[in-house]
């Protein structure tokens, strides 16, 4: 600010001295003329003194001239019907007066107005700039309800509505992170009751079987196969954290390929083998010749964790359809069991971080469905479901072409 009050400090003065320039340049002229028109008149005078009065000698009219002698206008020129309000050189000597008068007005006015302009700019200035002063202080105090907006022209209102988009963007950011906080929070919550269960579990058949040395061989094999499937579901657990942690922080990369849907499904199908096996489940494939972009690897991880949760909530020896339509806008991949369906409340929050509906088994941690839900949306897809308790679901995944 200081230096903008010295730049302009320095153009007003700048200013003032061309202006000064000027007026003295415009006095030098009208005195100039003046001169003139006093030398024009009196070359006149002596030609007709000179023409009339020859006896007049020319020392006797330069002594006049230079101020040698004086005149009595009372005694010599009154006689001619010339008096000192009537003389030419009177009226000429105020018509300089008068401009040379109004000149220095005119400048002072100037100087004055300018003065005053300068007093309001700089005023105005100062105010600005201690609003955005105090504005800048409320928001270092985490005050961020503040509005600065200006529809004024120049660069304060600039700065101000810049200052201002700032505040958005950090009172946007501020509320993130209070929504990430609370998300993290939650998130510890639920992971510290996932691994609390099974870590019990493990401890206390590990106790069983240090306590009873004599334990037969296949208590303690019935014990041991146990832990091992209590330390595979802690795995699945951390693995899957560590996977959405990834996605939810946006180091990973989604690949643009070209993905045949077709060869895509029957690797989700492979990954679900046992488990469709044990229910002896029939999947019934209708996929047309049809290509979709995507990231190969990630959306097999979706699709692989959408074919588990159908098989989980299908009954024995029941089907699941898989059905890939082609679209000229999009391509639409439907995947509907025949299970127990799910109700309103399971239904709106079924793809909620560690939610488990009614209808889940003991041990499903209820992270499946979430991450599928991730990997779709980021990478550009959309995902919806519909479902009815008692006739099955279907989960409806959307890529535009």
């Amino acid at each position: 600010m200081r230096s903008e009050r010295c730049k302009l400090f320095f153009y007003g003065f700048l200013f003032l001295c061309l202006f000064g320039f000027l007026t003295c340049l415009i006095s030098y002229v009208e005195y100039t003329t003046y001169k003139t028109s006093v030398n024009n008149y009196l070359y006149g005078v002596i030609d007709i003194l000179q023409d009339k009065y020859p006896q007049v000698t020319e020392t006797q009219i330069i002594e006049l001239l230079n101020g040698k002698e004086t005149i009595s206008y009372q005694e010599n020129l009154r006689k001619y019907g010339i008096t000192e309000e009537t003389s030419v050189l009177k009226s000429l000597e105020q018509n300089y007066k008068l401009a040379f008068v109004l000149s220095g007005t005119l400048t002072f006015s100037i100087v004055g107005c300018l003065g005053v302009c300068f007093f309001w700019y700089f005023s105005k200035k100062e105010q600005q700039i201690k609003e955005i002063t105090n504005y800048m202080r409320e928001i270092n105090h985490r005050n961020y309800l503040l509005t600065i907006e200006d529809n004024e022209e120049g660069e304060l209102s600039i700065l101000k509505n810049e200052v201002y988009k700032t505040t958005i963007m950090l009172r946007e950011e501020s509320e993130l992170l209070k929504k990430e906080k609370l998300s993290l929070k939650d998130s510890i919550s639920d992971i510290s009751h996932q691994l609390k269960t099974p870590l019990t579990s493990i401890l206390i058949m590990l106790d069983n079987i240090l306590d009873n040395p004599k334990m037969d061989e296949k208590t303690k094999l019935d014990f041991i196969e146990n832990v091992r499937h209590q330390v595979e579901t802690i795995h699945f657990l951390i693995v899957s954290l560590l996977k959405l942690s990834r996605i939810d922080a946006g180091v990973i990369e989604f690949k643009k390929e070209n993905i045949n849907y077709k060869t895509l499904l029957k690797s989700a199908i492979k990954n679900v083998e046992i488990l469709k096996e044990e229910k002896n489940i029939t999947i019934k494939l209708d996929v047309e010749e049809t290509m979709f972009k995507g990231d190969y690897h990630w959306e097999l991880e979706a699709i692989t964790n959408i074919l588990k949760n159908a098989i989980e909530h299908s009954k024995e020896e029941e089907t699941i359809e898989i059905k890939v339509e082609n679209h000229p806008l999009f391509t639409k991949l439907t995947i509907r069991d025949y299970g127990k369906g799910m109700n309103k409340k399971d239904l709106q929050n079924i793809f909620k971080r560690f939610y488990k509906g009614e209808n889940s088994k003991s041990d499903s941690i209820g992270i499946g469905l979430n991450l599928a839900k991730n990997i779709i949306e980021k990478d550009e897809g959309m995902i919806k479901v519909e479902s009815e308790l008692g006739k099955g679901t279907t989960f409806e995944i959307k890529f535009m072409k």
